[in-house]
């Protein structure tokens, strides 16, 4: 199925979209998907599954039949109804603007198929460690984590913490 001009969302902007862009979907902007900043890593990276998810199976490093040649997903605002409930659900925690811009510079994997690869690999680490900083921003806003507030400012910070009480720290 080839994606024609008006399968396109002409309200949907070009930028802090997608799963996790609610004002209040975590601590820290940076942490946000911004899928006008991405080159539809998530639509070409990930391996999918047919399921109640996804409706047929794509590889790893496969683009997504109605990826754009734009990055744009061609039937954004029928997902649900086409059976691709994941798509909708799918949040990168910014990692996918990350690994395009900063990581690659810019260099995208149509351009640069030398380095598709390469950026296909390395979009599921950068999502899991967005994640994980998601969470530490979280516990910030949690009460029950106050007495931890401190230790959780300094790792976010990229300063190392103290051990604790009775455990040593390892070297090197």
């Amino acid at each position: 199925m080839s994606v024609q001009p008006d399968d396109r969302d002409p309200d949907r902007p070009a930028g802090r979209t997608g799963p996790g862009t609610e004002p209040d979907a975590g601590p820290d902007p940076a942490l946000r998907a911004d899928c006008g900043d991405c080159f539809g890593l998530c639509c070409v990276a990930l391996t999918l599954t047919a399921s109640a998810d996804f409706p047929a199976d794509k590889d790893a490093g496969e683009p997504c039949r109605h990826l754009g040649t734009d990055f744009r997903c061609g039937i954004h605002r029928r997902l649900r109804e086409q059976g691709y409930r994941g798509c909708t659900v799918y949040d990168c925690f910014g990692a996918g603007q990350k690994v395009s811009r900063i990581t690659f510079g810019g260099q995208d994997w149509r351009r640069e198929p030398g380095s598709a690869e390469r950026m296909f690999a390395v979009l599921p680490v950068m999502r899991q460690l967005h994640e994980l900083l998601w969470y530490l921003g979280e516990a910030l806003t949690l009460e029950p984590a106050r007495p931890l507030h401190d230790e959780l400012r300094e790792a976010l910070a990229g300063r190392p913490c103290p051990a604790p009480a009775g455990r040593r720290r390892r070297s090197g």
